[in-house]
């Protein structure tokens, strides 16, 4: 019925691994509910001159860091609320590339394990996740240190990947969409959105422009935001997210959202929280 509609949508539904569910279950499956541990400190003085920074980069016309190669392969969380850890590691991943040339797909498990600040399966902060990798000398290959989704004894022996040692983090001004997209041209960004709604449980392809999505500023998901261009069919402006569930949801994994919209926060609240780190 969505697909039908006139005028035509600017997003498809479909279906996916999430079909069978109703909404409680989608939302249970996921573990999408607004995390409520830990908040992120207040913004420092090297915070405040960063986002100064970011206020002053003369935005280009279009940024794809996957078509650039620094973003790995999508990955699939399962059923395992670990979508922080995700979030961080492909922040981790793109800055890695951006220093080194060298894109390694990093141990999510790593920090599910080890990272005891955030609750493994049940949700975390990309912000701590940063500090964790900041204190321990960065974060292992996703070889050496497998998914499991599922919360165990932390691994001592793997070895840290060199370039994964995240010096300091950034945090983006919430609300501030063109500090977004001035950050989305220096790195892949860590952000958190609203996913518990149908036109994500069913999103297929395309542009969202539902403003009902981040209408109240909650974010449950963590996901990481990889560039921004405009559709040609439409001619709308949008951000360009890497999930982690897996290469069968959405555009093989990644979901594509209007800049535009009435929301504070902007479309899925996708301006509320969003963090980038600076390699050592």
């Amino acid at each position: 019925m969505h697909n039908e509609k006139e005028p035509k949508p600017s997003f498809s539904m479909g279906h996916n691994q999430f079909s069978d569910m109703t909404a409680d279950e989608f939302k249970r499956y996921n573990k999408l509910g607004e995390y409520v541990g830990r908040k992120p400190e207040p913004p420092t003085s090297v915070d405040m001159e960063q986002a100064r920074i970011l206020k002053e980069i003369k935005l280009p016309d279009e940024i794809d860091w996957v078509s650039m190669g620094g973003v790995t392969p999508v990955k699939d969380q399962g059923m395992c609320g670990s979508c922080w850890s995700f979030s961080t590691t492909g922040a981790v991943e793109g800055g890695m590339f951006i220093e080194t040339g060298n894109i390694v797909p990093l141990s999510e498990q790593n920090l599910i394990d080890c990272d005891h600040v955030d609750l493994g399966c049940n949700g975390g902060l990309m912000d701590n996740a940063f500090k964790f990798d900041e204190k321990n000398g960065g974060l292992c290959s996703e070889a050496d240190y497998p998914y499991e989704a599922k919360r165990g004894t932390c691994m001592t022996n793997c070895t840290d990947v060199p370039g994964s040692l995240v010096d300091t983090f950034i945090d983006v001004p919430p609300g501030d969409q063109n500090a977004m997209l001035a950050a989305v041209t220096m790195t892949p960004v860590s952000i958190a959105i609203e996913a518990d709604q149908g036109v994500f449980q069913f999103y297929r392809g395309g542009v969202i422009t539902d403003d009902t999505c981040g209408q109240y500023a909650k974010v449950d998901h963590g996901v990481l935001l990889v560039g921004y261009g405009i559709d040609e069919e439409t001619g709308e402006m949008y951000y360009k997210v890497k999930n982690s569930w897996g290469t069968g949801w959405g555009e093989e994994g990644y979901v594509r959202m209007a800049v535009k919209s009435k929301n504070e926060y902007g479309m899925c609240a996708i301006l509320r929280m969003g963090s980038f780190p600076l390699m050592a």
